[in-house]
């Protein structure tokens, strides 16, 4: 289509764009020299190549932000379900059940509501006015600043009311960490633990202070699976999910998530604007979380063996699909956003190498020698094709059965 050449390949694995003279010794028609490449100035360069990575940046967001304006956010009613004793809601007089009408006059529709107002809030009081039964009162509650972890164990700030939407977690196994000593012991998905040491347990945070609190000393778990009630012992680890030491204790499993009720399912229309910020935000979040991974696994932090390549990607392409239309296109999202960062690295061939000889140039103001680049493509080359035959290795073995 005009002077630009499109074609499909008989096997679609990736794509590419070669411009006009992309190569600094390349021939060149004199009438193709004013619209070449190399005679575009340095910072139109790194513009032209950053754009392939940033496109795929925006195509997460355009998808996010699709989503969530036309599907909403899935949440739940204002209603209290859990309560934390001795926190801000429980001192100001709230209880189980109340309904959180609106705060600092501002309407609430869901917990979404909630979670903003806190957020923006921080320590500010936040006016709440209230429904217990029949009765409508209002409650100033100051939000308090409490520390977590994050995926990675690091410490995670955050203010809050002490009061969730979600029924207390039941202590029922949804899945068991592959290596981890909950494996070891024989814990299945679907399993309920009911007792440690001989101490019921009756939520799924009981019984993670529980284990926490083992310091490593080995712990008699009582287990219901089905009608059958069993024990097992379980020494606890230090070790999270990425091979990395933790500050607390953990067996390797995770929770079945939350039972909602119907009737406390809650679909959060956003308008265009929140659903754009939603969208930037949620990039945001996905990229910042690969780029950390990404620097583990070069650290070592991170077992390689968690690298995919195209076969892991079908499988889990099509594990999304069967899920429905929304799974694929968040899959797809994550994918993109993937292979952005994977193009923003600083290995010649990739865009982020292009973009650092770029910036040598107009640092130090002529074109990085031929040879020069010409070698350091060359050994990208060599990496991409170790990198491609480890990762088809690490796709084939998961293939094998054990």
């Amino acid at each position: 289509i005009g002077i630009t050449d499109y074609r499909v390949s008989l096997i679609p694995l990736g794509g590419y764009v070669k411009m006009v003279g992309e190569e600094p010794d390349a021939e060149i028609d004199p009438a193709d020299i004013p619209i070449s490449f190399t005679q575009k100035n340095v910072f139109k360069r790194i513009l032209i190549v950053a754009a392939g990575p940033a496109f795929n940046i925006l195509l997460a967001i355009v998808i996010f932000f699709c989503f969530y304006l036309i599907s909403g956010i899935d949440d739940v009613t204002p209603v209290i379900r859990t309560i934390e004793t001795d926190g801000p809601a429980h001192k100001a007089g709230l209880k189980k059940n109340d309904l959180i009408l609106s705060i600092d006059n501002a309407r609430v529709d869901s917990w979404y509501d909630i979670l903003k107002a806190v957020e923006q809030g921080k320590e500010r009081p936040l006016i709440l006015d209230v429904r217990r039964g029949d009765t409508i009162f209002t409650a100033e509650v100051t939000p308090k600043l409490s520390v977590g972890k994050d995926f990675f164990g690091n410490e995670l700030e955050y203010y809050t009311l002490g009061i969730s939407g979600f029924p207390e977690q039941e202590a029922i196994v949804g899945d068991v960490s592959e290596g981890f000593p909950a494996q070891k012991a024989g814990l299945k998905k679907g399993d309920k633990i009911v007792a440690i040491n001989g101490n019921k347990v009756d939520s799924w945070n009981g019984m993670r202070e529980a284990i926490i609190a083992s310091e490593g000393h080995a712990l008699n778990i009582t287990v219901l699976r089905g009608d059958i009630r069993f024990d097992v012992e379980i020494t606890p680890t230090l070790k999270n999910a990425i091979g990395e030491t933790e500050e607390r204790y953990q067996i390797g499993i995770s929770s079945a998530g939350v039972k909602i009720p119907d009737d406390d399912k809650f679909v959060k229309k956003l308008n265009p604007f929140t659903a754009f910020r939603e969208s930037i935000a949620h990039t945001y979040n996905i990229t910042k979380l690969t780029v950390i991974i990404v620097g583990k696994l070069i650290q070592g932090k991170v077992s390689a063996k968690t690298i995919g390549g195209p076969i892991m990607i079908a499988q889990m392409a099509g594990q999304q699909a069967r899920e429905g239309v929304t799974n694929l296109a968040f899959f797809i999202a994550l994918i993109s956003i993937n292979l952005a960062i994977l193009n923003f690295l600083p290995i010649p061939v990739l865009d982020g190498g292009h973009l650092l000889f770029f910036s040598i140039e107009a640092v130090i103001g002529r074109p990085v020698n031929i040879k020069v680049r010409e070698i350091a493509q060359q050994a990208g080359i060599f990496v991409l094709i170790l990198l491609m035959i480890y990762v088809f290795y690490n796709d084939i073995v998961r293939l094998i059965p054990k």
